[in-house]
């Protein structure tokens, strides 16, 4: 039995067990640890015991003959009796853990007696690593980062002054204790592009999202507030395209938990692995989702646990720390024992936030929506953000005007934790920007302080070279911008013709980028947008190229073909006959005629010519006609008589040297 099973079974929390076991001298890592028969045994006689008496203020005690107690006799408890033994283990003082650990080199006598664990026991773990570390030795970044994650101890790197400045602001006195409140957890679904996230998450929130989506991929970082008999909890849908990487790094920064939704019959895909790697970055506890196992045999299952193994994830089943829950996304099976998962860990964890401080979150998404201007999907982390706040965020501010929750609905305020949908911005916001409300003079301020104004017209930044195509990028979404700039960056870097952006916006394509396209001789390539008014006929006029996608990788293949259709041919000039002049005739309104025998090679229509005198070069110029036997001709190869009238030089003499020259593709 596992600790969390064992609590659920006596309906204890699985800290309380944990915290029960280390002060009885055992040592579990987390509450997915099988309990040991000598744990086991501590726990029934230390919970048996207590079971008989009511932890918190008086209790009533069962009538006991042989101690003399009459019945109902009343008796205060503060704890239930011990062993000696028991006792001698308790008194024993042990350094507990930190919260949160900075990481940075340090000896590994230092690193020990920080995280609260003996020496010995962590010169133990690295030798089971293959690395030998004496007591004294330094231990670097790496090792200390890979160390507090296996004591699963939250890691941090070391902040700056204003960092720390920003912290003690947030986590003052005042707000800690009876100020913070227990909130919703966020977490974050990542995966390979098809392995079912997004239908994962249709599941478990009714709604029809994964057939709304373009081309079945989710495009975009949705963020979903979900209500389940387990308990309310806020879900990040990331997209599994290559493309999108940075969406899913941002939403591995601001969640709590990450759930990777791995497929049976796939297995551990590029993208799996890229989640990984910001789970852990960001220390997020993973609960692994194995989809699909309704079309494959079990097999499979213990196929994909071997892959995480490789991937230094070791499933919990197999004596390690990952949850790995085998689910059907489509048929709903597992689902709620997967919820159970993530709300286990998230009551490890104790999320909490305060309420009275000023509203401080994160942007998720940003774009323009008609009749309400910019507007951004972000996630307070502390604070509760209000109609009529006035805020900075980035290098825009504003006052809210209006809010929409995850089901479409009009807010007044929103807690943290909770996606929202904010309009009331001054200008469009980064993805990935600070949200801060402030107060109406900070406000005024910061608007007064602006002055990074962006021109009307986009400002050309540079010219691009002649092997350059140049780009202009509309889209409807700051991250969706980001996602086609990266994937035009790979592109290019593989292709002979490459890319130049010479002008990327969020918005629908105005006469403006039209102007600009026709000025820098662009294509203009747009996602999720559309042309503005009489920009379409002024495209037309100007002769400007545009396409339109809905979905990101046709972009790009398209681009592909493009490039490839513009490939520069490289051409070399070589010499491909020699021939003599024998007579010359000079012909009235017409020209002068170099009359020829073709001593070797061929001679051309259209192919340069260079004359020699005396082993003196005299002239050169283009053959504008050939003719042989009066016959205007292509072509006249060697042995053969012909005359020709070449453009640039007409000052023929009998036995000049004529060399014939081609541009030939290599």
């Amino acid at each position: 039995m596992r600790i969390y099973e064992y609590a659920k079974k006596h309906k204890f929390s699985s800290k309380e067990l944990l915290e029960a076991l280390k002060g009885g001298g055992f040592d579990f890592a987390s509450h997915m640890a099988v309990i040991t028969p000598q744990a086991l045994e501590f726990l029934e006689k230390k919970f048996k015991k207590k079971a008989k008496v009511v932890t918190r203020g008086l209790v009533k005690k069962e009538p006991v003959a042989a101690r003399g107690k009459g019945p109902g006799k009343i008796e205060k408890v503060n704890t239930p009796i011990q062993k000696p033994e028991d006792v001698k283990k308790e008194v024993v003082e042990k350094v507990s853990a930190p919260e949160v650990l900075i990481i940075r080199p340090m000896n590994l006598a230092d690193f020990a007696k920080e995280v609260g664990q003996p020496a010995a026991s962590v010169i133990l773990t690295l030798l089971k690593w293959g690395v030998v570390v004496a007591i004294n030795q330094v231990l670097s970044e790496d090792l200390v980062k890979k160390l507090a994650d296996h004591y699963e101890i939250k890691a941090s790197e070391l902040p700056s002054k204003k960092q720390v400045e920003k912290l003690e602001r947030e986590v003052s006195p005042e707000v800690v204790g009876s100020e913070k409140q227990e909130r919703f957890p966020v977490v974050v679904v990542m995966g390979h592009v098809d392995h079912g996230k997004t239908t994962l998450l249709d599941f478990i929130r009714k709604a029809r999202v994964a057939a709304r989506e373009k081309g079945g991929i989710t495009q975009h970082l949705g963020a979903y507030e979900v209500e389940t008999p387990q308990g309310g909890m806020v879900f990040l849908d990331t997209p599994g395209h290559e493309a999108f990487s940075k969406i899913r790094m941002r939403g591995s920064r601001v969640a709590d938990i990450a759930v990777l939704v791995i497929a049976a019959d796939d297995g551990i895909m590029p993208q799996t692995v890229e989640a990984i790697g910001y789970a852990k970055q960001m220390g997020l506890p993973i609960v692994v989702a194995i989809n699909k196992v309704d079309r494959v045999p079990s097999s499979r299952i213990e196929a994909v646990k071997q892959q995480l193994v490789k991937h230094e994830l070791l499933p919990e089943d197999w004596g390690g720390e990952v949850v790995c829950v085998p689910i059907s996304a489509k048929l709903g099976q597992g689902i709620d024992h997967l919820l159970d998962m993530i709300i286990l860990q998230s009551q490890i964890m104790e999320l909490k936030a305060g309420r009275s401080m000023p509203a401080h979150g994160y942007v998720l998404e940003a774009k323009i929506e008609k009749g309400r201007g910019p507007v951004a999907t972000l996630i307070c982390q502390h604070g509760v953000a209000r109609v009529g706040d006035f805020f900075v965020c980035g290098k825009t501010h504003g006052r809210i005007s209006s809010m929409v929750n995850s089901f479409g609905k009009r807010v007044k305020e929103v807690e943290p934790s909770i996606p929202v949908r904010v309009a009331g911005f001054d200008g469009l916001p980064g993805a990935g920007d600070i949200f801060e409300v402030v107060s109406q003079l900070e406000y005024k301020k910061a608007k007064a302080g602006k002055r990074d104004v962006k021109p009307i017209a986009p400002k050309l930044l540079a010219v691009s070279s002649e092997k350059d195509i140049n780009l202009i990028i509309k889209a409807d979404s700051d991250s969706s911008k980001e996602a086609v700039l990266w994937a035009i960056s790979k592109l290019s870097k593989k292709l002979e013709r490459g890319f130049k952006i010479i002008h990327s916006a969020v918005g629908d394509i105005s006469e403006s980028n039209i102007d600009l396209a026709a000025i820098s001789n662009s294509l203009v390539a747009g996602l999720h947008v559309k042309l503005e008014g009489k920009a379409s006929s002024l495209a037309q006029r100007l002769g400007v190229d545009v396409r339109l996608y809905d979905i990101i990788y046709k972009l790009v293949e398209y681009l592909e073909e493009y490039s490839e259709s513009k490939k520069v041919i490289k051409k070399e000039l070589k010499k491909v006959g020699e021939a003599t002049v024998l007579r010359v005739f000079n012909i009235k309104n017409i020209g002068v005629i170099a009359g020829c025998i073709v001593k070797d090679g061929r001679f051309a229509k259209g192919s340069s010519v260079v004359a020699y005198r005396g082993g003196k070069k005299v002239g050169e110029g283009k053959i504008r006609s050939l003719q042989r036997e009066k016959k205007t001709v292509k072509e006249v190869h060697a042995g053969f008589e012909c005359g020709f009238l070449v453009d640039g030089f007409n000052d023929w003499e009998v036995d000049d040297k004529v060399e014939c020259w081609l541009e030939i593709s290599e």
